[in-house]
Order: C-alpha cells, then sequence, then structure tokens
C-alpha cells in the first residue's frame, strides 16, 4: 500500500513538472512572440522612415536643381522681357494702360520666382528657420488679397533645421488645399508649445472637402507621411464651413539641445 501511494506522489510530482514545464515553455513562446513582433514594428517603423527621408532628400535635390533652372533661366527671360517692356514705353509719346499692367504683372512674377527660387536653395535650406519663412509665405498669400492669413506663435522652435524644414512643407501643403480646393477666404495659423510637445493648429472658413477622396489627393498621404517622419500626429476636422487641421510633435531631448 506505501508503495503503491509512493508511486502516485511520484507520478504526481512527475506530472507537476511537466504541467510546470509546459507552462513555461508557452509563457517562453509568448513572450519570444511579442519581442519578435516589437522587433519586426521597429525595424519596419525604421525602414519606412529610412525611406521618407531618402524621399525627402532626392525631393530637397530635385528642388535645388529646380531653383537654379528658374533662376539662371526663366528669371532672366523675365527680366529681359520687362526690360524690353520698359525700352518700349520709353519710346512711346503715351504709354497704354494695357502696358502699364503688363510691366506691373511681370515685375510681380519675377519677385515671386525669387521668393520661389529662394525656397529652393539648399544654402538657404540649412539656414532655414520655420517662423520667419511661414511669415514671409503668409506675407506673400496676404499681399493677393483674395485669401487673408493671421498668424500667432510661440517664438523659435527648439527642433533642428531639418525637421523644420519638414514641417515647413506641411504647412504649405495644407495653405494650399485650404486656399486652392477649400477656397478659402480666412485663415488662421496658431502654433503653441509647451515644455515636451509642438502643437499647430490651422483654421480656414472654406467650403471643406471629402476626405476619402482626399486621402489620394490633396498632398493628405505626404502630410500624414512627413508628420509620421517627425515622429507626430496629424488629424484633419471637416465641415462645410471651414475645416480644422490639427499638428502635435514630441520634443525629444536631443532637440533641446539644438
Amino acid at each position: 500500500m506505501e508503495e503503491i501511494y509512493a508511486t502516485i506522489i511520484i507520478i504526481s510530482i512527475i506530472l507537476l513538472i511537466l504541467c510546470i514545464g509546459i507552462v513555461f515553455a508557452i509563457v517562453n513562446y509568448k513572450v519570444k512572440q511579442r519581442v519578435y513582433l516589437e522587433e519586426k514594428k521597429t525595424m519596419q517603423e525604421d525602414f519606412e522612415n529610412q525611406l521618407m527621408k531618402s524621399q525627402i532628400e532626392v525631393q530637397e535635390i530635385t528642388f535645388e536643381e529646380l531653383g537654379k533652372e528658374l533662376h539662371d533661366n526663366v528669371g532672366q527671360l523675365l527680366s529681359s522681357t520687362k526690360m524690353l517692356l520698359g525700352v518700349t514705353q520709353r519710346s512711346l509719346a503715351e504709354i497704354p494702360e494695357t502696358l502699364n499692367l503688363a510691366e506691373e504683372t511681370l515685375g510681380k512674377a519675377i519677385n515671386e520666382l525669387r521668393a520661389l527660387t529662394k525656397s529652393l536653395d539648399k544654402e538657404w535650406l540649412e539656414r532655414f528657420d520655420l517662423i520667419t519663412n511661414l511669415e514671409a509665405e503668409i506675407n506673400r498669400i496676404n499681399v493677393a488679397k483674395t485669401t487673408h492669413i493671421n498668424f500667432t506663435h510661440c517664438g523659435k522652435l527648439p527642433i533642428d533645421t531639418q525637421k523644420q524644414i519638414i514641417l515647413f512643407r506641411i504647412m504649405q501643403e495644407a495653405l494650399q488645399n485650404a486656399i486652392k480646393h477649400a477656397d478659402a477666404a480666412s485663415i488662421s495659423i496658431n502654433i503653441t508649445m509647451t515644455s515636451n510637445t509642438i502643437s499647430l493648429k490651422i483654421y480656414d472658413d472654406g467650403i471643406g472637402f471629402e476626405m476619402q477622396s482626399a486621402n489620394t489627393g490633396l498632398g493628405i498621404s505626404n502630410m500624414k507621411h512627413r508628420t509620421a517622419l517627425l515622429g507626430g500626429t496629424i488629424s484633419w476636422n471637416v465641415s462645410a464651413t471651414g475645416s480644422r487641421v490639427n499638428i502635435q510633435l514630441p520634443i525629444k531631448d536631443n532637440d533641446h539641445e539644438n
């Protein structure tokens, strides 16, 4: 009888050890699976970030070449045309109003082209400041008097030049959407900051747009990718009486050092 009890106890101990081993193996498998999935997700995010960085670098190189081409060729042609208009005006006893208007329009086009080529210049980009250049962009738009933009901000942002350029491109896209697609007459831009977050809000009084169809156009996808590259989030609130773009960006420790 004692031998039977001893056998039962031994078998019970063996089964308990087996159960503990199986539970340990399952837990160990789950832990390894979770670590694998986290590593896979991290690698995927790193790959997407590197891909996006490469795309942006290619875009900036293309922008630089385009800027040089515009300055050296188109800019020179427009300047020569303006000079010829001036010669023609001086040779006329009475200058038609349409000729004066043509010269004025051409002058505006040359100024716009100079501003554009400057924004595509690599050396200018290396010294880039978001607030300064956003103010210049807003002044350029306000001069046309078709859309008025009001801008409030908290001063210089504690992020590096490359991040400011990416953020500027996002905001340019948002402004173009509000002006060209939502037909906004008034736009408000507000930039605020806490110790660890930059918040950007762009409001407009336009007619809005369909987000579902806009996801494949209007630069929405590009805005999402660029924001993700900065480690932030972007969202839209759209209605028939206006829309709002909300961007949240984290401020990292190495950003404060820049």
